[in-house]
């Protein structure tokens, strides 16, 4: 079989249309951004052209324009801000007594009427107890101290306390007058018992010395006799005396009155003594006033401890939905009445504390709504308070401290987390709006380019209301309808030549 042989022209030919088949790729199609920048380019390209071919004649540039219509502008401000409890609850002891229950720590949540802490029954119960006899006591001081005042003033005589005085001290001089005389009086009769007791002594009849009477202990010889009758008469005449002595040392008329003065004077000093008591005891009105008002304050401050007794029985509950945040007692401890205990954050009052820049101060007002983003659930807010003064921030920059309120916070919201905030400021609505980009600036304020009758660039000196980041609203310097040219600015200058084209889309 004979091979095919081919030509070095055929080889070629082949091997080209291999070539470009391979080459050979799907035409892409052009899209409409493409088709506007190929449209550009060639009217470039004709501008160019034509500048050439007309030499040194004015060429017009070629701009869009579009009318100014009327549209709603709202100002909306990007700030963040810390998520928390615009309502914290700090809980302190009623009374001092032990807690016996307590199950909670930091961080824990809690809902509205859980039990928090609870007192030891047994210890209240004895603090009421305490409480009742307290009061008890109290009453029976007052009623004891009324009763004694008035039995004081039953045995008041008359006399003044000082008159009381001098009367005692006149009882006292008298009575060591008295008991002086009968001193006196009784000394010169023993005086004189003992003198005639001697006598009868030497009166002996069997002539028995003295000193022999006197060891044998004879001091009243009574019974001696004697033969001798002057003797006798004698010895008689001295029994006789010595027994109206002694009768006169015990039953002496004046001696007796003296005594029985003494004793009236000790009566007198005793009703005199207790008057004088009576009249210290006695209360004056002020006293009477001071026992009524410590009276009064044992009572309120019995029922004040029963009270707080009455309230520690039932514990401390949660007033709100919230977390704890600071807890400062241990089941079992003892703590005092006014002692600071536990500390809940509420989560039904969530705020989100922010910072104001210096270029918002006049913008961001009470009351404006906010929406908000805290952890990826959205939430709806206002401003509910503005600090009257600023603070410098760590750069040095004056900052005001503002608070947002959430509308209807829910379970999910962790205090201490970050929030994004869209506060809406200032709005108007159905008011002449243009785009921010078609607005120029200089040192004579802001203006737009319009189209003139000369087909010339004129420009129009415009006043700004509200602005975002892509709008404008025109206060003065244009009205609804005019047309103005939707260029750079910076492209167009004032009595520039221009045509007028159609937009792209």
């Amino acid at each position: 079989m004979e091979k095919e042989i081919k030509t070095e022209t055929e080889i070629k030919t082949e091997s080209t249309a291999k070539k470009e088949k391979k080459e050979k790729k799907p035409r892409k199609k052009l899209t409409k951004g493409k088709i506007a920048l190929i449209i550009i380019a060639a009217l470039a390209v004709l501008f160019i052209l034509y500048r050439v071919i007309a030499g040194n004649r004015e060429v017009p540039t070629p701009v869009t324009t579009d009318a100014v219509t009327n549209d709603d502008i709202e100002v909306i401000l990007s700030y963040s801000g810390n998520v928390s409890s615009s309502n914290v609850n700090t809980y302190y002891s009623v009374i001092g007594a032990p807690v016996s229950e307590m199950n909670l720590k930091v961080g824990d949540r809690v809902k509205t009427g859980d039990l928090l802490i609870a007192y030891d029954p047994d210890e209240l119960a004895l603090l009421k107890e305490k409480a009742d006899l307290t009061s008890a006591q109290a009453e029976g001081n007052y009623s004891s101290s009324l009763e004694k005042n008035a039995k004081a003033s039953v045995r008041v005589t008359g006399m003044s306390l000082t008159e009381i005085e001098n009367r005692l001290d006149e009882i006292t001089a008298q009575t060591d007058a008295l008991n002086a005389r009968i001193e006196e009086k009784t000394a010169r009769m023993q005086r004189t018992l003992t003198d005639l007791q001697k006598s009868t002594m030497d009166v002996d009849q069997n002539n028995i010395s003295d000193s022999t009477d006197a060891a044998q202990g004879n001091t009243a010889p009574v019974d001696r006799t004697t033969d001798d009758e002057k003797h006798k008469q004698m010895t008689l005449a001295l029994q006789e005396s010595i027994s109206e002595v002694q009768y006169a040392l015990s039953y002496d008329p004046e001696i007796l009155s003296w005594k029985k003065q003494i004793n009236d004077l000790a009566e007198e000093k005793t009703r005199l003594t207790e008057a004088a008591s009576a009249e210290n005891a006695r209360m004056t009105s002020g006293d009477k006033e001071a026992l009524e008002a410590q009276r009064s304050l044992s009572a309120l401050d019995t029922q004040a401890t029963i009270a707080d007794v009455e309230e520690a029985s039932s514990g401390i509950s949660a007033e709100c939905n919230g977390v704890v945040t600071e807890l400062n007692v241990h089941p079992g401890e003892t703590v005092a009445k006014g002692a600071k205990l536990i500390t809940i954050a509420s989560t039904d009052e969530v705020q989100i504390d922010m910072q104001i820049s210096k270029g918002d101060i006049g913008r961001i007002k009470e009351g404006q709504s906010v929406d908000i983003t805290i952890a990826g659930n959205s939430y709806t807010g206002k401003v509910s308070h503005i600090s009257g003064t600023a603070t410098k921030n760590a750069n040095g920059v004056p900052m005001v401290a503002a608070i947002v309120t959430i509308d209807d916070p829910d379970d999910t919201i962790i205090l201490g987390t970050e929030a994004a905030l869209k506060i809406h400021t200032d709005k108007a609505e159905n008011v002449p709006v243009v785009p921010y980009e078609f607005i120029g600036a200089d040192t004579d304020g802001d203006y737009v380019y319009t189209i003139g009758e000369d087909s010339r660039a004129v420009r129009v000196d415009v006043t700004i209301g509200l602005s975002t980041g892509t709008m404008a609203q025109i206060t003065e310097g244009l009205a609804t309808g005019d047309v103005i040219i939707t260029e750079d600015p910076e492209m167009i200058s004032e009595g520039m030549l221009l045509v007028e084209t159609e937009a792209v889309e």
